[in-house]
């Protein structure tokens, strides 16, 4: 039966059936979490219906061998106070404050991240920090304009040396594209603090304006990242989450989202709909209603994958950083991060792991390498960087996780746009998320979002 056929037990006068006066919430991820933790609040009748068997999405902690690590080198910076007190609520003492900044291994050393000049001017030596400088201050006389791409700015924010070394190449193995063909918004807020007023303060102010622009304070759960998606569906409610429930269609008159199809044959009338689903995903359903442009729009999204890779280690500690970024080619990986430097608690006394991200493609070989080999890969690409000797490793494991990231090319606001206003003709449908709306976002950002949904469908309907 197709996505647009209509169900006769979902119609009356009215064109809703009386059982649907409930809000569903598609995707257990952050974002409808945060939506369904809202809607409780705001005492709505709601359902939370997610594909996998937990909930979580790709902010889960994992335990293996005894040790617990995060779907990736997650925290939880300050940026929205009012969100932040909301997790300070859910989790209580077992909120943590964090005070641990990152660095990037390049050619052998070590450099703090977000770039800083001092200890630029000392990774770089005499000779490079000259050129470096020489590059820095042509690319702010000749890069001017908005550039539409990430290389224009991450030029013009550091110049072409210092850009070409640890962004360009980094960017281009997180996210599959040159610099030339990515949006600038992958940059987040990090091409900033590169200047004479950053390098005067820790030159003068020593260790804390270090530490302050280094944005190494955050926040982190005792037991791992996934608490927060844990508190988010225990705040919900048992009864109104649905696992192992995936969204096979959706039932539709043209106006109207009137039911949702679970499972390829339970069918859900629904009053409201909230759909964190990938946008490819829930355009693919909903692809009869759509505009043919829109559905050559949707055709050229697509998703980054990460395959984590952990190496178990029988030594109380390997780094002293939050996250450690690798923009060389040699390595395979964007990223690693030892979660007991987020909390003790990640890993029992004397042993610790080092965790590996690899972005890749569906189709990249990396994607369905046997475990062994990707183990074997990560204690070969990191035993230079002297955090542990070969005796110490005690065997790893492999996570892999679908996408990870919406691939921001350049332009690609454009066809996002078009394909958000061609699914806007369905009044009872909002979209949410990191892939819901194809944009690169953060937990913080996943809670305001859920909370702004809710405070707009109460608005909306008073009653619930």
């Amino acid at each position: 039966m197709g996505s647009s056929e209509r169900t006769p037990a979902t119609h009356t006068a009215g064109g809703v059936a009386p059982a649907a006066k409930r809000l569903l919430i598609l995707g257990g991820g952050p974002a409808g979490l945060a939506a369904g933790h809202f809607a409780s609040k705001a005492g709505l009748d709601f359902q939370i219906l997610e594909a996998a068997p937990r909930t979580g999405g790709n902010a889960v902690t994992f335990v293996e061998n005894g040790l617990r690590f995060d779907s990736g080198a997650h925290r939880l910076h300050d940026r929205d106070p009012a969100m932040t007190q909301v997790v300070k609520e859910l989790l209580g003492a077992d909120l943590l404050e964090c005070s641990i900044p990152s660095q990037i291994y390049h050619h052998g050393r070590f450099v703090d991240f977000p770039l800083s000049p001092l200890n630029l001017c000392r990774a770089l030596g005499l000779r490079g920090s000259a050129r470096a400088a020489l590059k820095f201050l042509t690319a702010r006389l000749t890069h001017r304009g908005d550039g539409d791409t990430f290389e224009h700015h991450a030029v013009r924010a550091y110049g072409s040396d210092i850009a070409g070394r640890f962004l360009l190449g980094y960017s281009e193995k997180l996210w599959g594209l040159p610099g030339s063909q990515l949006c600038p918004s992958i940059s987040g807020k990090r091409l900033k603090g590169l200047n004479l007023r950053t390098f005067l303060l820790e030159t003068f102010q020593g260790r804390r304006a270090k530490s302050e622009h280094l944005d190494g304070r955050f926040y982190y759960p005792r037991l791992g990242f996934g608490m927060i998606a844990e508190s988010l569906a225990a705040s919900c409610g048992a009864e109104r989450v649905r696992v192992n429930a995936r969204v096979t269609g959706l039932r539709h008159d043209g106006r109207r989202i009137e039911a949702v199809e679970v499972n390829g044959s339970e069918i859900i009338p629904a009053a409201q709909v909230i759909c964190t689903l990938p946008l490819p995903v829930t355009a693919g359903l909903l692809a009869s209603a759509l505009p043919q442009s829109v559905v050559e729009d949707v055709a050229s999204l697509r998703f980054r994958n990460v395959v984590l890779v952990g190496l178990f280690l029988r030594r109380a500690s390997a780094t002293q950083v939050g996250s450690i970024y690798f923009p060389d080619p040699d390595f395979p990986m964007t990223r690693v991060f030892e979660p007991r430097n987020r909390s003790a608690e990640m890993a029992p006394p004397g042993r610790t792991m080092l965790v590996a991200e690899i972005p890749c493609d569906p189709a990249d070989a990396v994607w369905q390498q046997p475990e062994e080999e990707l183990v074997s890969l990560v204690a070969d690409k990191l035993r230079g960087c002297g955090w542990f000797h070969d005796d110490e490793v005690e065997g790893g494991c492999v996570k892999r996780l679908p996408a990870a990231y919406p691939v921001l090319a350049a332009g690609v606001q454009g066809r996002v746009r078009r394909v958000i206003d061609g699914l806007a003709v369905f009044e009872n449908l909002t979209l949410l998320g990191r892939n819901g709306e194809f944009r690169y976002t953060h937990v913080h950002d996943m809670l305001r979002f859920g909370h702004d949904a809710i405070a707009t469908l109460t608005r909306i309907s008073p009653s619930g």
